[in-house]
């Protein structure tokens, strides 16, 4: 069987929320042994679910509203670990291993800094002074390996005067300038849905900066600290908007789903209960193929929209015209007609469509996985696919503690004695310890 490029290669975790843990799932994708550190003090950290008791009515709340993520599970029993079964943890969990400690004790710290010394990269996203409690520094870290990689991810960064502000990702949007520019016109600013794409942006930048520092250590034998704040890791993306303004002092308004330069633009409602396509025509024969696809030749040659310039200047009555056409149509049958005309267009798919569509069945893009714990779930596939080594999903994401036994007595040579003793005063275990 062909080595997956990461084998061979350990990285432990301490991560929250997502950044942190998707950047980690990507390196576990391809090969790398992710530990995941974790505690049985009573605490339940917000990647496996905030509680320890779930109260049925935010399950019930959930389940009308969508809301309050901490409480989505299958099938709505949290089971009597919600915490190896809360979304957060599950989509972000798998082919890791999960270890726990104390790390609020000296001997968890001890603990730590031997797994350290066998260890490549160790990734963490939380606040900086956090870290700076557990005494868990860089200098402290390379004096036990100095060929250790270790990757922070703070939202402001590790200096100035927001370094130890919380942050989510609404918050990253905001300060970053994607909320001012998302949204529609005349409305408030907007994150637009739960999809936080500062936070998958900052995972996959950590995951590239992993890799990075794996090749430069390759070259050099040493190992380094890397800064990556998810403020500025999102701000490249306004790249254009930051360079308009430098160029021309202009602040950008929020055009919802239209764009600058070509029209029609947007997002169009369809035939069926909440139903939507996206169209963008960008030049003159587009335009064309676009009237004859809705039966209005007649508006080819209109002076209202015989170029890009005319027909952003009309886009209202234009957008007007498009919608009541695709009202009369199914959102797939549309897509297809549009695409086999060479003008860019898809549907708008809700959950069970993506998990459904043809295309992403035929390329066997999800992957099902499952655990003592859950049920089958299908998850996305690897991000790349690389001709030489194919690779597929190993392993769900681990209970809480699931491998203790491997990393302490095989990473770090316990014997069975000193497993049962950490057992008992709470380092190890599977359940959480109530306080």
């Amino acid at each position: 069987m062909t080595k997956l490029p990461l084998e061979g290669v350990r990285i432990v975790e301490l991560t929250q929320i997502y950044a942190g843990p998707y950047a980690s799932t990507l390196l576990a994708d391809w090969g790398a042994e992710l530990i995941r550190l974790e505690t049985i003090q009573g605490i339940v950290g917000t990647t496996r679910g905030i509680y320890l008791k779930v109260p049925k009515e935010l399950i019930e709340q959930t389940k009308l509203s969508g809301t309050a993520g901490g409480a989505i599970f299958p099938d709505w029993d949290p089971g009597d670990r919600p915490w190896n079964r809360a979304v957060s943890m599950t989509s972000t969990g798998r082919n890791k291993l999960s270890m726990t400690l104390d790390l609020l004790r000296p001997e968890g710290l001890e603990i730590l800094g031997k797994l350290f010394a066998k260890t490549d990269v160790f990734i963490e996203n939380n606040v900086p002074e956090t870290i700076d409690k557990l005494k868990i520094s860089y200098d402290w870290l390379k004096e036990i390996n100095p060929e250790i990689i270790m990757i922070r991810m703070p939202a402001f960064g590790l200096n100035g005067p927001y370094k130890n502000y919380r942050c989510l990702g609404l918050h990253v949007d905001g300060v970053s300038g994607h909320s001012y520019n998302k949204g529609y016109v005349d409305e408030e600013p907007s994150r637009r849905g739960e999809t936080v794409a500062a936070d998958a942006a900052a995972g996959a930048s950590a995951a590239f900066a992993a890799f990075t520092a794996l090749w430069s250590r390759r070259k050099t034998g040493k190992g380094q600290l890397i800064e990556l704040p998810l403020a500025e890791n999102f701000i490249p993306f306004m790249s254009e908007s930051i360079t308009d303004f430098n160029m021309n002092n202009r602040v950008r308004s929020t055009i919802g789903n239209r764009d600058r330069r070509m029209a029609p633009h947007g997002v169009y409602q369809c035939q069926g209960e909440d139903k939507w396509m996206t169209i963008a025509v960008s030049n003159n024969d587009q335009w064309q193929s676009l009237c004859t696809i809705i039966g209005r030749t007649d508006l080819a040659n209109d002076t209202r929209f015989k170029n890009a310039n005319v027909r952003l200047e009309n886009q209202n009555e234009l957008d007007e015209i498009v919608n009541q056409w695709t009202k009369t149509q199914n959102h797939l049958e549309a897509f297809h007609e549009f695409q086999k005309a060479g003008i860019p267009a898809g549907p708008v798919l809700d959950e069970l469509e993506a998990l459904q569509d043809p295309h992403l069945v035929h390329r066997s893009y999800y992957e099902t996985l499952e655990n003592s714990e859950l049920p089958k779930l299908q998850y996305p596939g690897p991000l790349w696919r690389m001709s030489k080594t194919p690779n597929h999903h190993k392993s769900a994401p681990p209970l809480l503690g699931e491998h203790n036994e491997y990393i302490y007595k095989e990473v770090l040579g316990l014997s069975n004695d000193e497993y049962r003793r950490l057992e008992d005063e709470g380092h190890i275990g599977m359940d959480i310890i109530e306080k």
